[in-house]
């Protein structure tokens, strides 16, 4: 599935880049509930979700706040920590047992130098990552917490599916309690 992501956004990958990108990556199991990178640990790897979910959080005054939603062919990584070369700020988890393609960054950065379709790839995949985030600030800024919830319901109500409400209300910065209010109003409607 990792080729039809990375086609979708270059076009045809031939098999010669393929086998270049299997040599320096390496499928993982994780476990439910298992720490992919921890906060305060450096980032040394991109990561392809073939089968599962992840979410990246980080916490702040004793509280976990959920940053990001991961699940099945998406990549994901921390590529501040990487690029800034600082410590994580956040942890990324397993919220279900998942499989992974782990993607080694020293060794990828060698190929983006030697071979410009992997730098494209990486420019294009930022592009796309850029988008959605400003896209996310803009609903946490311009959106109550009712719209934010009814976005996410309507436009990717597969998070519900994998991640507990809990994490979604903190998602959407608001607690527990006020996503049940919203979620009864809705019913009531």
């Amino acid at each position: 599935m990792i080729y039809k992501v990375i086609e979708s956004v270059i076009g045809h990958f031939p098999s010669e880049y393929k086998s270049m990108l299997e040599e320096i990556s390496t499928i993982r199991i994780v476990d439910k509930d298992k720490t992919i990178l921890k906060q305060g640990k450096n980032c040394n790897h991109l990561w392809f979700i073939n089968k599962g979910a992840v979410k990246a959080y980080e916490w702040i005054d004793g509280t976990e706040k959920v940053s990001h939603f991961f699940l099945s062919n998406m990549f994901f990584t921390n590529y501040y920590c990487w690029v800034t070369k600082k410590q994580s700020d956040l942890t990324y988890k397993a919220v279900e047992e998942s499989e992974i393609i782990e993607i080694d960054y020293p060794k990828l950065e060698e190929l983006c130098t030697r071979h410009h379709i992997f730098d494209t790839i990486g420019r294009k995949m930022a592009e796309k990552i850029f988008v959605q985030e400003y896209f996310n600030k803009k609903l946490l800024l311009n959106c109550t917490a009712k719209e934010r919830y009814e976005y996410y319901e309507k436009e990717q109500p597969e998070i519900f599916q994998h991640f507990a409400l809990k994490d979604i209300a903190s998602f959407i910065g608001v607690t527990d309690v006020s996503l049940s209010r919203i979620r009864k109003e809705r019913l009531q409607k």
